[in-house]
């Protein structure tokens, strides 16, 4: 009897134990922040690139967004080429970075492709996170550097953290974790 008692309390603490997980696993999932596709081609000699995002911001993130800090994407790109006997060769390492503020002028959201300079605003917050979900067109290399009939390995990553701040409340808010950084999403591209 005893025994059974035990038992009855241990599955109740384990039927406990799988709710309280489902709703963390369910906010997981809702947080998440990856790469779900990437690829490049070759248009009109030049090798361009094209990324899809999750773009899922820490809590201490959009809290500052929501306060008027801007945000910054940046993407890391490496492409590197096979050799015989040897190492692979790097021959394209390379970062681009977009800003993401809102202009409380004119009540829009600005997402700033910051080697560009090019802006484009969005009426609402989702709108403007949607164009940091897809990136494409970006010019990684031509086919001086990257050969068109070479086989070579790309990747890619992600980081998402907050814009610039005055000295002083850089100082205050250090112990803050404001960036996120995907892991490296890698794939051949062959001829």
């Amino acid at each position: 009897m005893h025994l059974l008692r035990g038992t009855s309390w241990l599955l109740t603490l384990a039927a406990l134990l799988g709710t309280a997980t489902a709703p963390v696993a369910a906010a997981q999932e809702a947080e998440r922040f990856e790469i779900r596709n990437a690829y490049v081609q070759l248009v009109n000699g030049e090798w361009l690139l094209d990324v899809r995002l999750d773009v899922a911001l820490a809590e201490a993130a959009r809290q500052a967004f929501a306060e008027g800090v801007p945000l910054l994407l940046r993407l890391e790109v490496e492409a590197s080429v096979e050799r015989r006997l040897l190492p692979s060769d790097e021959v394209v390492s390379l970062g681009r970075r977009w800003q993401l503020a809102y202009d409380a002028i004119a009540e829009r959201y600005v997402v700033t492709d910051v080697k560009a300079g090019t802006h484009v605003s969005h009426a609402t917050r989702e709108e403007a996170f949607e164009a940091l979900d897809h990136i494409g067109g970006i010019v990684i290399a031509d086919t001086a550097t990257l050969p068109e009939g070479q086989r070579f390995d790309m990747r890619v990553r992600a980081t998402v953290e907050i814009g610039e701040l005055p000295a002083a409340v850089r100082v205050l808010l250090f112990w803050r974790s404001w960036s996120r950084t995907t892991e490296w999403y890698a794939w051949q591209v062959r001829p």
